[in-house]
């Protein structure tokens, strides 16, 4: 049985917009200069927002306020009989006056040979929280066109996790890369290594909308800024 599985088609309601805290993550796995207290001030939000764009197409909007500005994306994704796939995304970095310092743009329908479940890594976990009946799934992990990760998600269950309004019922998600998309050691290796290897930790709702609660991590690939994201309202 293979693990491979596509982002499921949105649950009725996902179509909502919520705001985030964002703060450095307390211990930190990766020791880089990459560093989330160098990247967010007191009081960073970030802000998602899903909507419909058309009978085929939805996107998921995202906006975090850095030291320096803010960052941006857009991600449109296509609705198949299989599940979503990534069609565009759009990334745009703002200084603090608001001029455009970085943009970078997407198009996965182009001859990119990656497979067809492959998500930008840092927006797959906003998304985990649809339901599905698989409690373990494998997806491709977009970094860069020159780097594609695969990942494996395993649904732990539900667990009470704190928050600043206070503890909230939600299902645990961990998601960790495979090791063989960085130095090749085999299955055998790999499932000895899994202990060790860097997580993602996340919660969402059990019930609709299925909003993420709660990430924990590296907001990207390993060894970039780990932070933590926690949902405001109650």
């Amino acid at each position: 049985m293979t693990l491979d599985a596509f982002i499921p088609l949105p649950p009725s309601g996902f179509d909502v917009a919520t705001e985030y805290r964002l703060v450095p993550r307390p211990k930190r796995a990766f020791h880089t200069i990459l560093d989330a207290n160098r990247l967010l001030v007191a009081g960073s939000k970030g802000r998602l927002s899903f909507r419909n764009v058309d009978d085929d197409r939805i996107e998921l909007a995202t906006k975090y306020d850095i030291a320096d500005g803010s960052i941006e994306e857009s991600f449109i994704l296509r609705k198949t009989p299989h599940g979503l796939e990534s069609e565009r995304l759009e990334r745009h970095m703002y200084d603090t006056e608001r001029r455009q310092v970085r943009k970078e743009e997407v198009d996965f329908n182009a001859n990119l040979g990656v497979a067809p479940n492959t998500y930008p890594e840092v927006l797959l976990p906003l998304m985990l929280g649809w339901p599905t009946i698989q409690r373990t799934r494998a997806f491709y992990s977009w970094i860069n066109d020159r780097f594609v990760s695969r990942v494996y998600v395993e649904t732990q269950g539900e667990k009470t996790v704190q928050l600043p309004g206070g503890p909230r019922k939600a299902i645990e998600m961990v998601i960790y890369p495979d090791l063989n998309d960085f130095v090749r050691v085999g299955s055998t290796m790999a499932r000895l290594a899994k202990p060790i290897m860097p997580k993602y930790h996340l919660w969402c709702e059990g019930e609709a909308p299925y909003r993420l609660v709660r990430f924990e991590g590296p907001y990207g690939p390993p060894g970039a800024p780990e932070l933590i994201m926690e949902i405001e309202d109650r």
